[in-house]
C-alpha cells in the first residue's frame, strides 16, 4: 500500500500538522510513503526538513503508468482538488482535514475503513 503527499499548500501548508500525523498513521498502518511535487527539488527538501522516512518523487499522472491502476498509489493528499489526473486511487483533500488534531486519526481510520 502506498500513500503519495503533496508538499507546496499540503505538507508544507496551513494543515502541516495534522498532515504529518495523518502520514504517521498510514505509516503505522503499513503504507509506504512518497513526498511528490511537481518539482522534484520541492519533495527531496520537504524529506530532509521533516526529517521523513519517505522517497521524494516528482508527480505522476495516470497517463504516465498506462491508465494502468495497479501502479497507482492507493491514497494521494493533495490541496489542489483540480488534480484528480494524478495517478491515485484516493484522495484526501487537506480542505477536508478536521482542524482539531484529536479528531485526524478518527479521520484516517474512517477513511481506511471505506476502502
Amino acid at each position: 500500500m502506498k500513500v503519495a503527499c503533496d508538499v507546496k499548500g499540503t505538507l508544507m501548508g496551513d494543515k502541516q500538522t495534522q498532515v504529518l500525523k495523518i502520514l504517521d498513521v498510514l505509516s503505522r498502518a503499513g503504507y509506504e510513503v512518497t513526498v511528490w511535487s511537481n518539482l522534484y527539488s520541492y519533495a527531496t527538501d520537504a524529506v530532509e526538513e521533516l526529517n521523513l522516512k519517505a522517497e521524494a518523487y516528482s508527480k505522476r499522472s495516470k497517463s504516465d503508468f498506462g491508465f494502468d491502476e495497479s501502479q497507482y498509489f492507493d491514497i494521494a493528499i493533495e490541496d489542489d482538488r483540480s488534480q484528480t489526473y494524478l495517478a491515485a486511487k484516493q484522495f484526501i483533500f487537506v480542505d477536508d482535514i478536521p482542524e482539531d488534531m484529536a479528531q485526524v486519526e478518527l479521520f484516517v481510520k474512517e477513511l481506511l475503513e471505506g476502502q
